[in-house]
């Protein structure tokens, strides 16, 4: 019997993406997250953005740190641990212009999922300069990404 259940796509989101769609419901990061909730694609999650992401529901946007967990809980995705990534971190140092932003590149050069999402546009630019990336890893924009989805759908 041949298997027909189509493979759903990996996408790894920073911190910005995953607040922005937890909290504002009308745009293109919460039309992201609710296709991971769908089970339409599968949403890459770094451990340290996860962290990220509560501290800044708590602190930015009193009250809405539930709604974090009650994302995860619905959500389809995968954990990439902190420890998985810290060699990456070392090789990778210099190769984005902002240093708080070499864990992004780090995780998806070790998660390597299909597609990786950003709202930093700097961020953007440096990792498509990856060797390491650019042949199994397409780096967007949230509505770069909703129309790569579109196209594919």
């Amino acid at each position: 019997m041949k298997n027909t259940e189509r493979r759903t796509r990996t996408v790894l989101v920073d911190t910005n993406i995953l607040v922005s769609g937890l909290v504002f419901t009308k745009g293109n990061e919460h039309e992201i997250l609710r296709l991971a909730e769908d089970k339409d694609i599968t949403l890459v999650l770094p451990e340290f953005v996860l962290k990220e992401a509560r501290t800044v529901l708590n602190h930015r946007f009193p009250g809405h740190g539930f709604l974090l967990d009650a994302f995860i809980r619905q959500a389809q995705h995968a954990i990439v641990p902190m420890n998985q990534i810290e060699g990456e971190i070392a090789r990778h140092r210099g190769s984005v212009r902002d240093a708080k932003d070499i864990a992004v590149l780090a995780a998806t050069i070790v998660a390597k999922p299909d597609l990786a999402v950003t709202g930093d546009k700097t961020l953007r630019e440096d990792m498509k300069r990856s060797g390491e990336l650019t042949n199994r890893t397409v780096v967007c924009s949230s509505s770069e990404f909703l129309k790569e989805i579109l196209k594919r759908s």
